[in-house]
């Protein structure tokens, strides 16, 4: 018999014997299911912390800040290097001739979470403009506010992480009395992790006069070495220019490397769990067996195709265990909100960390069960046949 038919016929076997061994098949399942679970949650954390890398956002916008600020909170923009970055080449206009350039200033607020801890979270002031640059922003409930007056528009998920941010709610900041005049739903970014309102009022209500950073909208990626070269060398302002995906990651770009970090490592801690349950387990399935792994090496069967048909029955176990591992972290986590020092993200399952979830059981399976099929196949065969 050739050692592809053995394969088959060992494999086959193995599969149909399961049934009789519920209890170790069981194990291994859970193990599996355990680890890959874990994993999948910890690296859903990592993708919803994605936004702030700015992985998905558009490619055509450009960062201002004044020269030497290394983060938005340094940075210092006066109305005038405004006026300048608004008239720069490669800025995209509206048909008015109105420029696509949000300029900004933000500040930290307390607020109170649901459960009862004391939190904070930013409220951002936008320059007028900010509803053509950001039109992707979308008003579900309540209108936008209006600029020279004490109203804020609130994300959906703060609505749900803190109290008094309901529609028609008051909240006061600096001893001033803001209305939550609309719920805003943005498309994943970190824009939805703040309140938002005009800037000329939150810069009166907390004693500014200038913005931070100034976003710019370019007529096309292409663009951008032309406008960076020319507000660079403007010997009007002292600016900085990245692309937006730069700045987010030059920003949060730790963070989420620290998020991946936790998770890998953690996930790995209970892959290796998982692999010594699986090892556990199929040791004893093989052991159970090993009497009539000896008598099919007696009457010819190879020492290649036992070990084949074992390490492939550690696959077909984990496989089950990583399905419903993947379907436990979808229902489980998949959506929740995530608050990070005032930074609100959601956890998201894809189809790519329920790839990487099967990855790892496969790997799991075939680490778990290299051991007993190496066993099985060097054990003696006298050995092997002698009463236990």
């Amino acid at each position: 018999m050739s050692s592809f038919r053995q394969t088959v016929a060992l494999t086959g076997s193995a599969l149909a014997g399961i049934k009789q061994r519920r209890g170790s098949s069981c194990v291994t399942i859970v193990g599996v299911t355990t680890a890959v679970g874990v994993l999948i949650s910890l690296l859903a954390v990592g993708e919803g912390a994605e936004i702030f890398t700015g992985q998905k956002g558009a490619r055509d916008t450009a960062v201002v800040l004044n020269r030497g600020a290394t983060s938005a909170l340094q940075s210092v923009l006066t109305r005038e290097d405004v006026s300048v970055i608004e008239s720069a080449p490669g800025v995209r206009r509206s048909a008015d001739g109105s420029p696509w350039v949000v300029a900004t200033t933000v500040v930290s607020v307390d607020a109170m979470k649901k459960d009862g801890k004391r939190g904070n979270t930013f409220l951002v002031g936008f320059s007028p403009g900010v509803n053509v640059a950001q039109s992707y922003i979308r008003i579900v409930a309540g209108r936008q506010f209006r600029p020279g007056l004490h109203e804020l528009t609130v994300p959906e998920p703060l609505t749900k992480q803190y109290m008094n941010m309901r529609l028609g709610d008051h909240i006061s900041l600096r001893g001033t009395e803001w209305t939550i005049v609309g719920v805003f739903a943005g498309n994943d970014t970190i824009g939805d992790s703040a309140l938002r309102a005009d800037a000329g009022t939150v810069m009166s209500a907390f004693g500014r006069s200038t913005y931070q950073i100034a976003t710019v909208t370019l007529t096309s990626p292409d663009a951008y070495a032309s406008f960076k070269a020319a507000v660079t060398t403007n010997p009007a302002i002292s600016v900085d220019v990245k692309t937006g995906l730069q700045y987010n990651r030059d920003e949060f770009g730790q963070l989420t490397s620290l998020v991946d970090f936790i998770a890998y490592v953690i996930g790995t801690v209970m892959a290796s769990g998982a692999v010594f349950g699986a090892l556990n387990s199929l040791y004893a399935s093989v052991d159970a067996r090993r009497t009539d792994i000896a008598t099919l090496r007696a009457i010819g069967f190879s020492n290649g195709p036992i070990v084949i048909s074992i390490l492939l029955e550690g696959m077909v176990l984990a496989l089950p265990g990583a399905l419903i591992g993947a379907l436990i972290a979808w229902l489980a986590f998949s959506g929740n909100v995530v608050d990070v020092q005032g930074l609100v993200f959601k956890l998201t399952v894809t189809w790519r960390l329920v790839v990487s979830g099967m990855l790892w059981a496969v790997v799991i399976g075939l680490i778990g069960a290299s051991l007993p099929a190496l066993h099985a196949a060097r054990l003696p065969v006298a050995t092997a046949l002698r009463p236990s």
